[in-house]
């Protein structure tokens, strides 16, 4: 199942992965649009199969150069929003979509949204 283009209404940033504790950021490597979903009860259960953290899908159009070690950041209400790529899926093999499994980084789960 494919997400249609409507539903690709975030523009993202991949960067490739800094190093905290020296206090780099990853470079800017491409931007793309993207869907993105919190994964529900059930697909996190299937998700724990493929990464232990994964708890959202991001969806994008087929992308050269997209690997499991960078990272995915978008603006989301004039809040940059930082997620870790776990697992990148090319479901069908036909070159059309991404399906990438992450988990959002740098989050306060204490703070009101």
């Amino acid at each position: 199942m494919y997400a249609s283009p409507g539903q690709l209404n975030k523009q993202a940033t991949f960067c490739s992965q800094g190093n905290a504790l020296a206090g780099t950021v990853g470079s800017a490597i491409l931007t793309s649009w993207m869907g993105m979903w919190a994964l529900a009860g059930d697909e996190v259960d299937r998700a724990q199969q493929i990464a232990q953290k994964s708890s959202h899908l991001a969806v994008i159009p087929y992308q050269l150069g997209v690997l499991d070690s960078m990272t995915i950041q978008y603006l989301d209400g004039g809040k940059t929003r930082t997620f870790q790529i776990e697992h990148i899926d090319d479901p069908d093999e036909m070159k059309w979509q991404l399906k990438i499994y992450c988990f959002e980084i740098n989050q306060n789960a204490g703070s009101a949204s």
